[in-house]
């Protein structure tokens, strides 16, 4: 088991998931030590899973609630493989992409509330997604190399991005000064910037092993600061610019201790300056300041609640008592949300 990492007790099945639960089947897949080490960048597929965790026992802590979302299957309501997610704070609820070429909205409770198949996606689905400050949802359209809008309730408003000539689109991100930020990973590793009505405003960044460069950008967060946070999975770190792209340090190395990662692929925000980040090989939530300060952990590789198999996204609705986490536990097919109760 990871040292830091507190697996997430009390799990509470929404009525809307006993029965997924029931039917559903999972198979363990051993794990060594080993493997957990030296998972190359390029093999990140279910054959890596590691179901059991690496390293000696951590003490665990408890939490208020946990609520699974979802269930393995491709029907309406169920998940197959979700990646990208976001939270709405007005409702609790929360929309996940998955890799059958959809996009579901589901009430804090699991309750599906509709849904809606993306333009194409037979070449592959996106891996992120995120709400703009005027209420839309931004989609990182990651095979067709553009970024899609979509209403709230699933009407496409436009498509842009194609002229900067996008490779693989990773995580979006907006700020609120209506800066659309896009992570690009391929040939060229880079953050792309777009304005409110798509107009191209550039790039920066470039794939390297340099203190600001990326190995395989994946997921954007705005902090409470203004700033851009990136996630450098290939680097197992994260990286802080500012709005037009100046270096501002980061945080993080690769290794299975508190502060560090096993191939982080996502980050949110949540409140009082802090920031949450998934770890896909690590199987565990993180949560620091905006100055890398680590706070406390979560999780651990299994299969029940509160456990995690190669999570890959991660969201989260900002509470004064309390944030809420979403977390896209994408080998388990299913979704996880829970109040955050494990600062050290």
């Amino acid at each position: 088991m990871t040292p830091g990492v507190a697996p997430l007790s009390l799990f509470k099945l929404s009525r809307v998931t006993v029965a997924r639960a029931l039917r559903a089947r999972a198979t363990v897949v051993p794990s060594s030590p080993a493997v957990c080490r030296a998972l190359p960048l390029l093999l990140l597929v279910p054959l890596t899973l590691a179901l059991t965790a690496c390293g000696p026992p951590s003490q665990f802590a408890s939490i208020r609630d946990v609520t699974v979302i979802g269930g393995p299957g491709q029907g309406e309501g169920f998940l197959h493989q979700p990646r990208g997610i976001e939270a709405f704070a007005d409702d609790a609820s929360c929309v996940v992409i998955d890799r059958s070429g959809r996009i579901q909205h589901f009430a804090g409770d699991g309750e599906l509330l509709r849904s809606w198949y993306l333009p194409e996606w037979r070449e592959g689905q996106p891996i992120d997604v995120t709400q703009s400050p005027w209420g839309t949802l931004i989609v990182g359209d990651t095979h067709y190399g553009r970024v899609l809008e979509f209403s709230r309730d699933g009407r496409e408003l436009r498509r842009f991005g194609q002229e900067a000539n996008l490779e693989l689109v990773r995580g979006v991100a907006v700020s609120s000064s209506e800066i659309i930020y896009v992570a690009d990973y391929g040939e060229f590793d880079r953050i792309h910037r777009f304005a409110r009505d798509g107009a191209y405003l550039g790039a920066f960044g470039e794939k390297g092993d340099g203190p600001n460069d990326f190995l395989r950008p994946e997921g954007l967060a705005i902090g409470a600061s203004g700033d851009l946070f990136v996630v450098d999975c290939g680097h197992h770190r994260i990286l802080r610019f500012g709005p037009e792209g100046e270096p501002r340090g980061g945080f993080g190395s690769m290794g299975e201790g508190p502060g560090q990662f096993l191939f982080p692929f996502d980050i949110a925000a949540g409140s009082d300056e802090t920031l949450y980040v998934v770890d896909y090989k690590g199987n565990r939530i993180q949560r620091f300041r905006e100055d890398g300060t680590f706070l406390g952990a979560a999780g651990g590789a299994g299969r029940q609640g509160g456990r995690f198999a190669t999570p890959r996204g991660v969201a989260v609705t900002p509470r004064a008592d309390g944030d809420i986490v979403f977390v896209a536990d994408t080998y388990n097919h299913r979704v996880q949300r829970f109040a955050w109760e494990f600062d050290l």
